[in-house]
């Protein structure tokens, strides 16, 4: 009976360590960078924070002069292999060997506007006929946070056209084409007509985005970076899927304060016609919004171009940020508290301790996200979210995350 036991006890005890180390793996994972960016003929070191080493497919290229030093060479893309103490091979990641990057650190507040690829659901629910009787033709067909992308294989651009495409068709059977990430499904709904005599599916939209958010950097062929975090629906949470979108400029004639739970913002105003456009938007992402701009703000506001910092730049201590607010480029003093380089968004966190800006803020507000952080005369990373109990603090992105995402 006691060999019994100690059996079970034993076995109990190698599984136990068998799913904390299982699942010390799939965090270790989850956390380390798919991306490295590292400054051509150079040693840099990365420090991952985990008992983790980094061995690079050199080819004499690249090379490793120590723990997790990497020296590097020519300009390219290189594999590497992530091992656990050395040993256990995680993950592979990319290692882009690049020429230092300058840029315009830049802090202006825009106009933004996001045109959704179709239209988003928002939620899907119960339609009233004109009998009184209740029903949801789309339940179970439909999912908040997809895209209708073709009514009957007619191209959807925005809610109003939907709504004119479902009147048109009246009672018939439609078929909807839905978009959710990458993949595509087809759904066949039958429209109710309701009490106002109008034909609905049970479906209710959201399409183009608008907003105020600030711009991170301009490069010198005219490309930008902003906001440091992509455009997510209010409701659904989801990252809204764009393929186009247009900067304006923005009127900022206020600051509501931020406080302990009520996170303040830029209040503005933005007049969305062609004089007003400074940019384009090629792209939404986790890292935030990308483009082209089509006027020479930098040139406007006397701004020097300075080299754009990799993870390796970065220290905890005394930084900036820059912001512009009527007419004049102001540079705030924070401390960068904390910096998680394996952490795909929050890299950094921020305290404001500028008694300027707290005056005029109380910390960091909605629309400042995108705010350039310099530090040692180099542009770091950007800030991206206020913690909404301690409005003085928040996070942060680290530059190169950004990076990626600038065309040539």
């Amino acid at each position: 009976m006691r060999s019994i036991y100690r059996n079970c006890l034993i076995v109990s005890i190698l599984t136990a360590i068998l799913i904390i180390i299982v699942s010390g793996i799939l965090y270790i994972n989850n956390n380390l960078p798919d991306t490295i960016f590292v400054n051509s003929n150079q040693s840099t070191k990365y420090n991952f924070s985990i008992p983790v080493s980094l061995d690079v497919d050199h080819k004499n290229k690249i090379h490793l002069t120590g723990k997790n030093d990497i020296q590097s060479g020519n300009v390219g893309d290189y594999q590497g292999t992530y091992k656990l103490f050395g040993i256990i091979a995680l993950k592979n990641t990319k290692v882009k060997v690049i020429e230092k990057k300058y840029a315009y650190p830049i802090g202006l507040p825009v106009g933004l506007y996001l045109k959704t690829q179709g239209v988003m659901v928002i939620q899907v629910g119960e339609i009233t006929d004109y009998n009184g009787n209740t029903s949801s033709p789309a339940e179970g067909k439909v999912n908040p946070g997809e895209y209708i992308v073709k009514f009957n294989d007619i191209r959807v651009s925005n809610k109003s056209q939907l709504s004119y495409l479902i009147n048109e068709n009246g009672s018939k059977e439609v078929c909807l084409t839905l978009k959710s990430g990458n993949t595509f499904k087809t759904v066949n709904i039958k429209p109710v007509k309701n009490q106002s005599d109008a034909y609905m599916l049970g479906i209710w939209v959201r399409d183009d985005s608008q907003g105020i958010g600030t711009m991170t950097f301009i490069t010198e062929n005219n490309q930008y970076a902003a906001l440091g975090h992509g455009i997510s629906d209010v409701d659904t949470g989801k990252l809204l899927s764009s393929h186009d979108g247009i900067i304006y400029k923005a009127n900022i004639w206020g600051i509501k304060k931020g406080e302990k739970g009520k996170p303040g913002g830029l209040c503005g105003t933005i007049i969305y016609n062609d004089s007003n456009i400074i940019g384009s938007i090629y792209e939404n992402n986790n890292s935030g919004l990308f483009g082209s701009v089509n006027t020479n703000i930098y040139e406007k506001y006397h701004l020097k171009k300075m080299e754009v910092g990799l993870h390796s730049d970065v220290q905890t201590g005394k930084a900036k940020i820059q912001f512009i607010y009527e007419g004049k480029v102001q540079q705030y003093d924070i401390n960068i508290l904390e910096i998680n380089k394996n952490n795909k968004e929050k890299n950094m966190v921020i305290e404001i301790t500028d008694k300027k800006l707290l005056e005029k803020t109380n910390g960091i507000v909605q629309g400042m996200s995108g705010c350039p952080i310099i530090q040692n005369e180099k542009i770091v990373g950007a800030v991206t979210h206020v913690m909404v109990d301690e409005p003085t603090k928040g996070y942060a992105i680290l530059t190169e995350n950004m990076l990626e995402y600038i065309k040539e």
